[in-house]
């Protein structure tokens, strides 16, 4: 009997840690201050933490009952104590079996998503025999000495995507994504450096930024020599994230991109004409810096043929409101992957209204097809079966 209740014991501390990492998530995804999100966190990883210590205080002052009376339930008085761990017991087990059954459906939609791309590692790259040259701060020098942590190495991944409504003219169309590089001056200039030139060596038609640039003023004046350097055909555009409210001012790091040849998509949407047909490219930065792009104002009727149509969110949080407004294609970041992912369970923490659900990869919600970048960087310097990347995107007629 004492088995079965260590059995029930440890279902109910995976759910109480369900419970306090879908709390993580919820209040990461949302637009509050940031000393206040910085508070709550520091109280979810205390509860985490602190409720189970106090329950096995509790448990070990507890008189061992024979296995009889656990049966017929011993004594039927019990104190209130008694009655609040039960009840929150309870609970974790629910987060438990919920937890459980959200994982197994997510498992199914990468498969089931697994037929919209192919993918490949053109390159994998690791920057840990010149780490002097790459980190900047001492977190970062420390984090590097870490055993497994993945902060000095890259992935520069290749995916073809099949969009069921990509017009022929488009076939082929490459765009490099990129995704949450945080320059905060943890990690050096030179690592930015590295990050440009593998980009620009992927000579793609257009080059994609979803987001979360810069944390700190003094990293401005970075962007001429390593953002300012990215270079295609077609242009490159950015949208701004949550952690340019960090810096003194975001339209100053607004402004910073754009002198450096940068095309600013955020809240707004423009038309090009790509190979001759008509391409939208849209920035949503919700909830951060409102408003979204209003899309009533797109005349399609300009166009003989209805554009295609490109949305560049921070949050894959916004995938409902790009498949509501018709996107064929939307790219977002934000969740870095969720930086640690155990294998054969995959991330546990991601800062989204949907866990873990969005944490990278490809998605689908007619008529909209999402991929979410893992990120070039990161505020805390550790990742873990979870390698930074570069991807370029091959667009392709759906399958």
């Amino acid at each position: 009997m004492y088995a079965l209740i260590a059995i029930l014991m440890l279902i109910a501390g995976i759910g109480h840690l369900a419970i306090w990492t879908r709390l993580h998530c919820f209040f990461h995804a949302k637009a509050y201050r940031q000393w206040l999100i910085d508070m709550i966190e520091l109280l979810i990883y205390a509860m985490s933490l602190l409720i189970p210590v106090l329950f096995f205080a509790w448990w070990i002052q507890q008189p061992r009952l024979p296995d009889e009376a656990i049966l017929t339930g011993g004594d039927t008085e019990h104190s209130l104590l008694y009655d609040i761990w039960f009840i929150y017991g309870t609970l974790c087990v629910i987060a438990f079996a919920i937890a459980t059954a959200l994982w197994l459906f997510y498992w199914y939609e990468e498969h089931r998503f697994a037929a919209y791309v192919n993918q490949r590692v053109l390159g994998r790259y690791d920057f840990n025999d010149v780490a002097p040259q790459m980190v900047a701060a001492k977190t970062s020098q420390l984090g590097t000495m870490i055993p497994g942590n993945q902060i000095l190495q890259l992935d520069v991944n290749h995916k073809e995507l099949f969009l069921p409504r990509l017009p022929e003219q488009l076939d082929g169309l490459t765009l490099t994504h990129i995704s949450d590089l945080h320059l905060k001056g943890h990690m050096s200039e030179a690592f930015y450096r590295k990050i440009v030139t593998q980009v620009n060596d992927l000579q793609s038609d257009l080059i994609i930024i979803s987001g979360d640039v810069f944390d700190h003023d003094k990293c401005f004046a970075w962007s001429s020599a390593t953002l300012g350097q990215l270079s295609a055909p077609c242009g490159t555009y950015f949208i701004l994230g949550n952690h340019e409210i960090r810096t003194s001012d975001p339209n100053l790091a607004r402004k910073t991109l754009v002198d450096d040849g940068l095309i600013y998509l955020g809240g707004r949407h423009m038309t090009l004409l790509i190979r001759d047909y008509p391409v939208v490219l849209a920035g949503n930065e919700l909830p951060w810096h409102p408003p979204a792009p209003d899309m009533n104002t797109l005349d399609s009727t300009s166009h003989e043929r209805p554009p295609f149509k490109l949305l560049v969110a921070h949050t894959p949080d916004q995938f409902g409101w790009a498949a509501s407004h018709d996107f064929d294609l939307m790219l977002a970041g934000h969740v870095h992957g969720g930086q640690i992912r155990l294998p054969g369970i995959g991330p546990i923490v991601s800062p989204s209204l949907y866990g873990t659900r969005y944490a990278c990869g490809v998605f689908y919600s007619e008529p909209t097809l999402m991929h979410v970048s893992r990120g070039i960087s990161g505020t805390t310097p550790l990742r873990l079966n979870c390698l930074p990347e570069i991807t370029q995107l091959v667009l392709r007629t759906g399958k």
